[in-house]
């Protein structure tokens, strides 16, 4: 292959070569670039600063229960990074040594991340994409924990767009360990993080629930376009009203915000929404609202109800698959006492045929009723039959209205990534 331009070449543990041909992204943990195989096929390559983030990442993300919301990882090691034929060759080395470095490749998101879609456009999602996109999300989320990991540092630049434009949240750089216990030190980003990271951070936090309060930020940016409050204190020209429980007088300096950024357009947003918001960002962990409940609220129980539907035995069937859960072993039920019916040539003991006598009379009984029960048998599968056609009726409509909702996600998307696409190639051309 050609090496002209390229920033260098990563030489994996298996051998492969990997040609890194630009700079992507830089997190706390890792430089991210995007790198081809010999056949071109593209990824996200994440070269880490220092062996400790590498040995946090990658375990705890290989212990997360598979899903198609969280960045799938490729492959990672030890690999031996070379200087390429590029002039900018200088960017990626001044940052490595030539010698072994700690890696990790994962999928390339190519349409970026979802921080673009609203603030580099400055354009928020109506409340009606803002359930699916936010729904998505909640279930990346709700994966980590049940896979008993905390992500620690959930944003929008964090949660990326795959080709198809399906959401997946990715960089666990900060996560940690549920059964580590509280947390102890200050993780995450600016704008998101929950109150009790900073007045706890000694004596420990509840990651759990300081994620919930990250996802309570993301919720409100995409319905509203901006951020709730720049720090979560009393000193916050807005969450003080929060944590006074003024949650009237915080609306209120909302409005003032969102009438300044959308020129004193109204734009009516539901109690439903805010419900939800306000039960996520208490300044008392403990009165937050969980996962589950958050999914049971009244503001996503649609969308709960359509696609969550049998998640629950896909999980414990994967789980029973993995190892996770031992299968019990299934006891036949006990066997009932066969009824023996009167034969009239048959030689049954005495008390067999007091038995069978007896019950000859009320199968007698039963045949002089046989007619009635047969009509109201009749009736009842009509009216059964109907109620499955309302029902039948009824999951019809759901699902052509949640594949409207998706097909609509996925033209705003396309939308706003023509326009993200054309300011970034204005700004690169400005800077040449």
């Amino acid at each position: 292959m050609d090496h002209e331009n390229y920033l260098g070449i990563l030489l994996t543990k298996n051998g492969t070569e990997l040609y890194i041909t630009k700079h992507i992204g830089e997190g706390a943990t890792s430089f991210v670039y995007l790198a081809i195989d010999k056949y071109k096929k593209e990824f996200a390559l994440k070269l880490y600063k220092n062996s400790e983030s590498y040995f946090n990442e990658i375990n705890k993300i290989r212990k997360i229960f598979p899903s198609k919301y969280i960045v799938k990882l490729i492959s990672n090691g030890q690999g031996r990074l070379e200087r390429g034929y590029s002039y900018y060759s200088y960017k990626l080395f001044n940052n490595f040594e030539t010698g072994p470095v700690e890696y990790g490749l994962f999928e390339y998101l190519k349409n970026g991340e979802l921080h673009n879609y609203v603030f580099l456009l400055k354009k928020k999602f109506s409340e009606e994409l803002s359930r699916k996109i936010f729904f998505d999300i909640l279930m990346a989320v709700e994966n980590c924990h049940e896979s008993g990991i905390i992500h620690g540092d959930i944003k929008l630049q964090n949660i990326m767009l795959s080709s198809n434009f399906n959401l997946k949240l990715i960089d666990f750089g900060f996560s940690k360990n549920m059964k580590d216990g509280l947390i102890s030190e200050i993780t995450g980003s600016r704008f998101y993080n929950a109150p009790e990271i900073f007045s706890s951070a000694t004596k420990g936090y509840d990651g759990t629930l300081s994620d919930v309060f990250s996802l309570g930020v993301v919720l409100f940016v995409l319905v509203m376009g901006f951020y709730p409050f720049d720090k979560p204190n009393i000193t916050d020209s807005r969450y003080k009203f929060i944590s006074k429980k003024d949650l009237p007088g915080f609306w209120k300096k909302c409005e003032q915000k969102k009438n300044v950024n959308n020129n004193n357009n109204t734009i009516e947003i539901s109690d439903e929404f805010k419900d939800l918001f306000e039960k996520m960002v208490y300044p008392k962990p403990e009165e937050r609202i969980s996962i589950s409940q958050i999914k049971e609220h009244p503001w996503l129980q649609d969308l709960t109800n359509f696609y969550c539907e049998g998640n629950n035995e896909a999980k414990l069937e994967l789980n029973k698959k993995n190892g996770n859960i031992n299968e019990k072993k299934k006891t036949s039920p006990p066997k009932k006492n066969k009824i023996k019916y009167l034969l009239h040539k048959s030689s049954f003991n005495k008390e067999e045929k007091k038995v069978d006598k007896k019950n000859e009379k009320n199968y007698d009984n039963i045949s002089n009723h046989s007619d009635d029960t047969n009509q109201k048998i009749s009736n009842n599968s009509k009216l059964m039959s109907f109620h499955n056609f309302l029902e039948d009726s009824s999951t019809n409509m759901k699902k052509n209205l949640f594949k409207d909702i998706e097909i609509k996600c996925l033209k705003e998307f396309t939308s706003r990534k023509y326009n993200i696409d054309k300011i970034l190639k204005d700004q690169e051309d400005d800077g040449d």
